[in-house]
């Protein structure tokens, strides 16, 4: 490994190996209170590399050591197993999870979508409805004028002719007044006791009025419907993928796998129960 200077240098003594030797032999630690040794020990006890000079000193006294190879050996096995389940296993089931995360999330925005839709519809439902209602009313109003506003043509007409009679009246008693002719003023009688118990009936000649009831928006809420979630049956979905991980020795894997089951009866639930309670008084 050494060249040039290093060779030269005759104050530091150099081993020269050959580099394949250097590629494939291990690495020991440095000892963290003899920095010129190499840790060739464990202390299970302080689970630390510790050299051969550390187990006769007063921190290490009465531990328990292992040779640091054997320990590094088990190690890279678990690192080992541990990679097999990591991939064939735990990874494998987190991807599983992301894709109900996102489908969760394409359910959320369709879901979105349906609710606007649904709202928008009963919205124009309920304009007709009040539409209607408006309608109703006037067609009322317009009844009641055509009948009164008829009723009182009807007794002008009466009334009319009754004052056309009583002038015509007047000015044939003026002629007799005027008059030199005896018999004709012998054969006078009056009419006043007739026009004066003429009837004259009087009518309702008044629309109803109409009282606005105030609108209150709380009510308008309760008119137009709600938003309902099965909580209860979610609770109890939740209960049961606990219950349900709580027996497996590897709850990880279980959980995702129950919690994407979960999602599943979520979004059926949801769609199911999400609804207008719709009601009219």
């Amino acid at each position: 490994m050494c060249a040039g200077e290093h060779i030269l240098d005759e104050s530091t003594r150099h081993l020269v190996v050959p580099i394949k030797q250097t590629l494939s032999a291990l690495l020991y630690p440095k000892c963290l209170y003899h920095s010129s040794k190499n840790c060739e020990l464990y202390c299970e006890d302080c689970t630390i590399p510790i050299c051969v000079h550390c187990v006769s000193s007063s921190d290490h006294r009465g531990h328990g050591f292992k040779d640091l190879l054997e320990c590094a050996e088990r190690k890279r096995e678990n690192s080992e197993t541990d990679l097999q389940i990591l991939k064939s296993s735990i990874l494998i089931e987190h991807k599983e999870f992301a894709s109900c995360i996102r489908n969760q999330k394409a359910n959320l925005d369709k879901t979105l979508e349906e609710l606007k839709t649904a709202i928008d519809e009963h919205g124009e439902k309920l304009h007709r409805q009040v539409s209607d209602v408006v309608e109703e009313f006037k067609s009322d109003i317009d009844k009641t004028h055509k009948e009164r506003f008829a009723a009182l043509t009807k007794t002008e007409k009466k009334i009319v002719f009754t004052i056309s009679d009583i002038e015509t009246c007047i000015l044939s008693v003026k002629e007799l007044q005027a008059s030199r002719d005896l018999d004709l003023v012998l054969k006078y009688k009056s009419r006043n006791e007739e026009f004066r118990n003429a009837p004259l009936t009087k009518h309702n000649a008044i629309l109803p009025t109409y009282v606005a009831n105030e609108i209150k928006k709380d009510n308008l809420f309760e008119l137009f419907g709600s938003l309902t979630m099965a909580s209860d049956e979610i609770r109890t979905m939740e209960q049961g993928v606990k219950y349900k991980s709580g027996k497996c020795h590897n709850k990880s894997t279980i959980q995702m796998r129950d919690l994407c089951e979960l999602e599943r009866d979520q979004t059926h639930i949801q769609e199911r129960q999400v609804k207008f309670n719709v009601w009219y008084t």
